[in-house]
C-alpha cells in the first residue's frame, strides 16, 4: 500500500497560489500599499476590548485523493458578538478606504474565509461570520465588511482551492519527501575537515538549535560558507515555510554561495536554490517599467507564472541565467519570478536588502509572525555601514524646487505644497549659514509643521498618480514621494540613535535623519527569523561588531585562528613614514620606491592599496618616475563588472614582466577576489586605512563618546583597520600560497593599532631601513626556492 505524499503550507501560500491572475500592475495605488502587517495588526487589535483573541493558531488536515495537506495559519482576531463568532483579518493598505470596496480583494476574503472553515470545523459551528479590515497607514483609521456563512459554503469553497493546488501540492509533497531523505543521508562532501572547520560547525549547529546569534571571525581558507551552509541546511524543517536565508554584500560572494550549494548538490544532497538579482541588472527590458502597456513580460503575468513555476521546478538551483530563460520562455517578468520562486526553495541567495532594509525586504517572508527561517550573514563587517543608510532617510532642495516649477500649470495645489516645501529648505539652507560650516546639526527631528506639509505632499502626489495620466514629470514625482515615504516612515523609529543634520553643499540643500546607531532596528529585523551567524575573515574587533550588529550579553562570539603556516607570510612594517593627512605630500617619493624594492624581490604580481584615489594617483605619478619594467594597471572609480573582470583577468598572467595594480582600500578589489598561487605574489598597504573625515563620521564620534567613550576608535579607526585586514587578506587565500606584505604608516607600531593585529600576525616584522626590507623579502624567497 502506498503511502499518500504529505505536504504542510499555510493558507497564505495556498491562497495566493491559486488565486493570483492578471497582470503586474504599474497603477501608482497598489505600488505604493504597504502590508505592514504587525504594526497594523497591533494598532487595530489594541482597540478592541475584552474578549477579543488575538493571534490565534489554528491548524487542519485535508486528506484528498493523491495527498494529505496540512494547512495551518494565524487569525488575527476571533471575538464573539451577539452570541455569533467573528473571524477577523486585518491588511493595512496606502489606498483611501473611500476606494475600497467589499469586494475589492478577493484573495484577503479567500484566506479569511479559509480561517472561518478551520475554526467552524474545530469547534462544530454551523454559521460564523467573516470580517475584513482595512488600516489605513497615513489616516490611521479602519473600515470594515462582514459576510456571514455557513460550514458548508465554506468547505466547499475551500476544497475548491485545495483541488487545484493538488498537482502542485503532489510535486511539492514529493520534492519534500527526497529533500528531507537526502538531509539525513548527508555526510560533511570532504574526506577530512580543515583546521577549524569542524569546530565552526559544531557551534553553528548548537547556535541555530538554540535560536541564538553567532559573530565569527574566520580567517580565509577555513571554508566558512560550507561550515555554515552545512549545519543550516541539517536544521531545515520538513515544509517550505522552514528556509536558510545567505545574504552577502557583493555578486561575488553569491557565486561562491552558489557554487558551494552545487558541490552539496554532487555529494548527494537535494536542496533548490535561488539567486535574487536587482531589478534593475535582471529586467529584459532597456528601461525598467512594469506598465503591462509597455512590458509584455508584466502584462499577464500571473496567469503565466504558475506554469513557468512548474517547468522550472524540474531544476534544482535558480541563479540568474536559469531564471533568465524560463523567464524569457514563459514571458514572464525575471525579477517578480525570481520573488516567487523563493517560495518554493530552500536556500535563498540576496543581497541584504532583502532582509533588512524596510523599504525592499521580502514582506512575504518577513511581515507577520517570527519565521523558521536562519540567516547566514557573509562578510559581515560590511553590514554596519550598509544598516545605516538601510535605516536613514534624506530629502534635497533641488528636486523640490525642480518638481514645483513643472507642476504649476497641471496641478497647482501639489506646486503650492512643494513651494512651502522648498520655503522650509530655504530656512534651513540659512541655519547652515549662520553657523559658518556649510551644515547645522540637532538631537531631534525636522518640526512638526514641516513634517505635516510632507504629509500634505503624500496626499496631493496621491490624488495625482492615482490618476495614472502621462506627464513628463510623474517619475520625478514618483521618486520624491517614494523619498518623502521612507522619511516619514524614519521619523517613526527615530529615537537617541539617530541625529538630524541640514548640510548647504553645492547650491542644494541636504535635510537628513541619520542612523548612527542601527544595533535595535537590526535586532529587531533578526526577530523575523529564529538564528542568526555573522561571519567574515575580518569582524575586529568582535565586541565592536556584535554591539553594533543586534548583538546582546547573551549572544556568542568566535575568533578562529588561521589555519595557514606563519612561515607562508612574509609581513613587515615600514614605520618611519607618516601617512596622515598633512604629512602624505612629503611621503610620495619614499612609498614609490619602497614599492619597487617590493617588487624587485620577485617577478610576479603585485596589489598596493590607497586610503583614497587622490594619494594613489600621487604615488603613482612618482612611481612611474622611477623607470620600472612593471606593467602597471590602476583602478578607476566607478567601475563596472566588465572592467572589474578584465582588470582581474591581468592576474591571470605571470612570470614574464612583473604586474602592479594600484587600488583603493575598501573598494572592489580589496575583497571577495580569490587570487590563488602565483596570481598574487605580494600586497602594500598604505596607511591604517581610516575613514576619510567627514561630518557623518564626526557624529558617530560624538555619539559614542558619549555611550562608550570610544568614539574615534568606533567611527575610525576599527573601520579603517578592518580594510587593511582585508587588503592583507588578498595576499594568502590557500596553504600553499605564499606571499609579502608590507604595511606603510607610522600608526602601525603603536599600541592602539597593534592591539587590533589578528594573533596570527605575531611574526610581523618591522623593518629600519630600504636596505633592511630588501634583505628580508629576498630572504624569504629564497627560503620558498629550497623548500
Amino acid at each position: 500500500m502506498s503511502v499518500k505524499p504529505v505536504i504542510n503550507i499555510s493558507v497564505r501560500n495556498l491562497v495566493d497560489y491559486v488565486m493570483q491572475e492578471g497582470d503586474i500592475s504599474f497603477r501608482f495605488f497598489k505600488q505604493s500599499r504597504l502590508i505592514e502587517g504587525t504594526k497594523a495588526h497591533q494598532k487595530v487589535q489594541k482597540s478592541k476590548g475584552k474578549g477579543y483573541q488575538k493571534e490565534v493558531h489554528i491548524a487542519e488536515t485535508f486528506k484528498r485523493k493523491n495527498c494529505i495537506l496540512n494547512i495551518r495559519g494565524r487569525i488575527d482576531g476571533l471575538y464573539k458578538k451577539d452570541e455569533t463568532i467573528i473571524i477577523e483579518e486585518i491588511k493595512s493598505t496606502a489606498e483611501k478606504l473611500e476606494w475600497i470596496t467589499k469586494n475589492s480583494f478577493p484573495k484577503f476574503w479567500a484566506q479569511a474565509k479559509f480561517y472561518a472553515c478551520l475554526y467552524s470545523n474545530q469547534n462544530n459551528l454551523e454559521r460564523i461570520t467573516v470580517q475584513l479590515t482595512y488600516y489605513q497607514i497615513e489616516t490611521k483609521r479602519t473600515r470594515s465588511f462582514e459576510q456571514q456563512y455557513s460550514l458548508k459554503e465554506l468547505e466547499v469553497f475551500c476544497f475548491q482551492i485545495i483541488d487545484q493546488y493538488l498537482e502542485w501540492a503532489s510535486t511539492l509533497a514529493k520534492w519534500l519527501k527526497l529533500r528531507e531523505e537526502s538531509i539525513k543521508q548527508f555526510k560533511f562532501p570532504f574526506p577530512s575537515f580543515r583546521e577549524g572547520q569542524e569546530n565552526l560547525i559544531r557551534i553553528v549547529s548548537e547556535i541555530i538549535s538554540k535560536q541564538s546569534k553567532l559573530y565569527c571571525q574566520a580567517p580565509t581558507g577555513i571554508g566558512k560558507t560550507i561550515a555554515t551552509l552545512f549545519p543550516a541546511v541539517k536544521s531545515l524543517g520538513d515544509d517550505y515555510d522552514s528556509k536558510i536565508f545567505y545574504l552577502t554584500a557583493k555578486t561575488t560572494t553569491r557565486f561562491i554561495a552558489e557554487e558551494t550549494i552545487e558541490l552539496m548538490r554532487k555529494a548527494g544532497l537535494k536542496i533548490k536554490s535561488v539567486t535574487i538579482t536587482a531589478k534593475a541588472k535582471i529586467c529584459f527590458k532597456e528601461q525598467v517599467s512594469c506598465d503591462p502597456s509597455f512590458c509584455e513580460f508584466a502584462k499577464g503575468y500571473f496567469d503565466r507564472v504558475n506554469d513557468a513555476i512548474k517547468d522550472i521546478y524540474k531544476k534544482d538551483a535558480f541563479t540568474q541565467k536559469v531564471i533568465e530563460k524560463y523567464a524569457m520562455k514563459h514571458k514572464v517578468c525575471p525579477f517578480e519570478f525570481s520573488l516567487e520562486l523563493s517560495k518554493w526553495s530552500d536556500c535563498v541567495i540576496c543581497d541584504y536588502n532583502y532582509a533588512f532594509d524596510p523599504r525592499v525586504f521580502l514582506r512575504r517572508f518577513f511581515v507577520e509572525e517570527k519565521g523558521d527561517f536562519v540567516f547566514l550573514i557573509d562578510e559581515s563587517h560590511n553590514l554596519v555601514d550598509r544598516a545605516r543608510e538601510m535605516f536613514s532617510a534624506d530629502l534635497s532642495k533641488k528636486p523640490i524646487l525642480a518638481l514645483r516649477r513643472k507642476t504649476k500649470d497641471e496641478i497647482p495645489e501639489l506646486s503650492k505644497v512643494l513651494n512651502k516645501l522648498n520655503q522650509f529648505m530655504i530656512k534651513y539652507r540659512k541655519l547652515c549659514e549662520e553657523d559658518n560650516t556649510f551644515y547645522h546639526i540637532q538631537a531631534d527631528p525636522p518640526e512638526n509643521d514641516f513634517l505635516s506639509t510632507l504629509r500634505v505632499f503624500c496626499k496631493n502626489a496621491e490624488n495625482w498618480l492615482e490618476l495614472n495620466r502621462p506627464s513628463d514629470f510623474n517619475e520625478e514625482l514618483l521618486e520624491l514621494y517614494f523619498n518623502v515615504r521612507n522619511f516619514i516612515r524614519v521619523t517613526e523609529d527615530y529615537d537617541e540613535r539617530f541625529i538630524t543634520y541640514f548640510r548647504k553643499f553645492r547650491g542644494n540643500v541636504i535635510l537628513k535623519l541619520f542612523c548612527i546607531d542601527p544595533s535595535f532596528l537590526l535586532k529587531e529585523a533578526l526577530n523575523r527569523g529564529k538564528s542568526a551567524v555573522f561571519f567574515s575573515a575580518t569582524l575586529t574587533p568582535l565586541e565592536y561588531f556584535a554591539s553594533l550588529l543586534g548583538g546582546d550579553n547573551s549572544v556568542s562570539k568566535l575568533q578562529l585562528p588561521s589555519p595557514f603556516p606563519e612561515e607562508n607570510l612574509c609581513l613587515l612594517v615600514q614605520d618611519n613614514i607618516s601617512t596622515r593627512y598633512k604629512d602624505r605630500p612629503f611621503s610620495y617619493d619614499k612609498i614609490a620606491s619602497l614599492i619597487q624594492d617590493v617588487v624587485k624581490g620577485k617577478l610576479g604580481n603585485y596589489l598596493i592599496f590607497f586610503p583614497s584615489y587622490e594619494y594613489m594617483a600621487e604615488v603613482l605619478e612618482e612611481f612611474q618616475k622611477l623607470n620600472t619594467d612593471a606593467n602597471l594597471i590602476v583602478q578607476e572609480s566607478n567601475m563596472g563588472e566588465k572592467e572589474r573582470e578584465n582588470f582581474l583577468k591581468n592576474f591571470s598572467n605571470f612570470g614574464k614582466t612583473a604586474l602592479v595594480g594600484f587600488v583603493v582600500m575598501g573598494g572592489i578589489f580589496s575583497e571577495g577576489i580569490d587570487l590563488v598561487g602565483e596570481k598574487l605574489s605580494g600586497a602594500v598597504v598604505v596607511g591604517v586605512g581610516l575613514p576619510k573625515i567627514s561630518l557623518e563620521r564626526d557624529l558617530i564620534k560624538g555619539y559614542f563618546d558619549s555611550v562608550k567613550g570610544k568614539g574615534f576608535l568606533f567611527a575610525y579607526t576599527f573601520p579603517g583597520m578592518n580594510k587593511v585586514f582585508q587588503s592583507a587578506g588578498r595576499v594568502i587565500r590557500t596553504e600553499r600560497d605564499r606571499g609579502v606584505v608590507l604595511l606603510i604608516g607610522e600608526r602601525y607600531t603603536t599600541r592602539t593599532y597593534s592591539n587590533l593585529f589578528p594573533s596570527s600576525w605575531n611574526t610581523i616584522s618591522r623593518i629600519s631601513s630600504k636596505e633592511n626590507m630588501f634583505y628580508k623579502i629576498k630572504k624569504f624567497w629564497n627560503e620558498e626556492m629550497n623548500v
